[in-house]
């Protein structure tokens, strides 16, 4: 890796905490605790919580998120032990169920536990040219390119070739307009742009990272100069507003929204930065046009190259620490670990008409089989891929003795067009894919008769003891 002399904010030397906007302060205690917190914990405030009067400063927000997502814990945990043994071994029991949840919920919240989803899921028989419950929600009128799902399933963001952002309500289908009117870029194409949960962020000809804050009336908060060609992918560190972009430049650039400023910029693909992924752990996987995978370590300021067999790998996904999903434009999966230089696993033709006898896109051949998205629902095994024959197909993560040895399909849910995004929601309840008539890297395919949209394809899944048995 390599950064600029004397450019402030380098990892060695960190630049001074400046005074955080209000954009920030109420996200200063992001961890898995304000997830849970929000989810678990009753509306009952906690004795001794500080006035209303009174300005909570971030160690007590802590503590107070903290004592909320015990308390809730031990709420669930004391009703299902209900009609127990009495006494100090029932307290005992007590006290040693909600240590291996609190250690459960920390090891997903790292990223390195998995919940058994895929064996849950449900897929209808054959290829259906739609299924109950589907919604496409509408708006954009060009290609859908990326989506965001905020951790709660119930908002999320997409963004198109027409340069515009929507956020859309999931239950309601309620959509608003954040941005239009961007301008094209230097080749003629539309700003593309990205978004997140917690900010929505886009990127695009410009060669600029915008950052909006979805909260205040969706005001922009800062722009990022410094990327040489057009933004190609952004991602951010979970639980953190360290942000990672990718662009056309072949560099991974870091940026603080603490800080509002530039970090670091990652050296060393030889061809286009094409997409990226993070965990909560301080690495970031890139993938791009020369056919590598890198695994960049922040800290060690160090990376792993892993070089596949396919012309470009178009995108990427973590299923757990250390070991990530990639698709490529030849329509090749690939499951990768870190302890290995070459893919555990290459599935060929995952996505083309060789994997399916009757696909239900116009586009065939080779420009429908490249893998344009992947998603991985968030500390599971279920795994989403998209490409453009006209399905989204699921897979599940086979486990081995020595962690993850293989991917095996389970179906696919019917997805007319090209599926430029897919995210998988939290609870496993829907999968949401960004339909587009055109590829998001260019205009080489079209199905005329694809709608540009978000589709929501809802999941049945059977009781956890159905699933087991």
């Amino acid at each position: 890796m390599a950064r600029p002399g004397g450019q402030r904010g380098s990892r060695g030397q960190p630049p001074k905490r400046k005074k955080r906007d209000e954009f920030f302060e109420d996200e200063d205690a992001v961890d898995f605790f304000e997830d849970a917190g929000d989810n678990q914990a009753g509306e009952e405030a906690d004795e001794g919580e500080p006035s209303s009067d009174e300005e909570e400063t971030a160690e007590q927000k802590r503590l107070r998120l903290a004592k909320e997502y015990l308390a809730g814990i031990r709420a669930v945990e004391a009703a299902g032990r209900d009609g127990a043994e009495d006494g100090a071994s029932d307290e005992d029991g007590l006290d040693a169920a909600v240590d291996r949840r609190l250690r459960q919920d920390a090891a997903e919240a790292m990223g390195w536990a998995q919940r058994a989803l895929a064996a849950r899921v449900v897929l209808p028989e054959g290829v259906p040219r739609s299924i109950p419950g589907q919604k496409l929600h509408r708006g954009h009128s060009q290609s859908v390119t990326a989506l965001a799902l905020t951790a709660d399933d119930r908002t999320l963001y997409s963004v198109s070739k027409d340069g515009t952002i929507l956020r859309h309500d999931i239950e309601s289908g309620n959509r608003e307009r954040m941005s239009s009117g961007a301008a094209a870029g230097p080749s003629g194409a539309p700003a593309a742009h990205w978004v997140t949960a917690c900010t929505s962020r886009r990127g695009g000809g410009s060669r600029v990272v915008h950052v909006w804050d979805t909260r205040a009336g969706l005001a922009p908060i800062k722009s990022f100069p410094g990327h040489k060609d057009a933004v190609t992918a952004l991602a951010f560190r979970l639980g953190t507003h360290e942000l990672f972009s990718g662009s056309l430049d072949r560099s991974v650039k870091l940026w603080s929204l603490d800080d509002l400023a530039y970090v670091d910029s990652l050296f060393g693909h030889q061809a286009e930065v094409l997409a990226l992924d993070a965990l909560r752990t301080e690495r970031v996987l890139s993938v791009g046009g020369d056919r590598t995978c890198r695994l960049w370590k922040i800290p060690e300021e160090t990376q792993l190259i892993f070089r596949g067999y396919h012309p470009v790998i178009e995108s990427c996904a973590f299923t757990k620490g250390g070991e990530w999903v990639t698709g490529a434009a030849d329509g090749a999966l690939g499951l990768w670990s870190a302890a290995r230089k070459k893919p555990l696993q290459s599935i060929r033709a995952a996505h083309s008409a060789e994997a399916d006898a009757s696909p239900l896109g116009s586009i065939g051949g080779n420009a429908a089989a490249g893998v344009l998205s992947v998603a991985v629902c968030p500390a599971s095994d279920l795994v989403a891929t998209g490409a453009g024959d006209g399905l989204v197909r699921l897979w599940s993560l086979d486990k081995g003795t020595k962690g993850t040895k293989g991917l095996s399909q389970l179906g696919g849910l019917p997805a007319r067009g090209f599926v430029n995004g897919l995210a998988v929601a939290r609870s496993g309840r829907f999968v949401a894919a960004g339909m587009g008539q055109e590829p998001r890297m260019g205009r080489w395919g079209r199905d005329g008769k694809a709608r540009n949209g978000v589709l929501i394809l809802p999941l049945t899944l059977r009781a956890e003891d159905a699933a087991e048995e």
